[in-house]
């Protein structure tokens, strides 16, 4: 059985479509978590929660990158 493996072209289309996902989607769900358990919240939680929520889509995206330009 011959293995399908992709060109670094089309792992950057594939990765351009799952990163506009990721951006998309995370805001959203990062939202939904703040209004169903952190709306009165105290500020220093509130602080804490959109620092992390607002770093932690970098981890995925930079995974995500480093697959995408990975040499053929």
């Amino acid at each position: 059985m011959r293995k399908l493996a992709l060109t670094q072209r089309n792992r950057k289309l594939a990765g351009l479509f799952i990163m506009l996902g990721l951006l998309i989607i995370y805001p959203v769900i990062a939202t939904i978590i703040y209004e169903k358990t952190l709306s009165n919240a105290p500020t220093w939680l509130l602080l804490i929660y959109f620092s992390v929520a607002g770093f932690a889509w970098a981890i995925p995206a930079g995974i995500l990158i480093k697959w995408m330009a990975r040499p053929d």
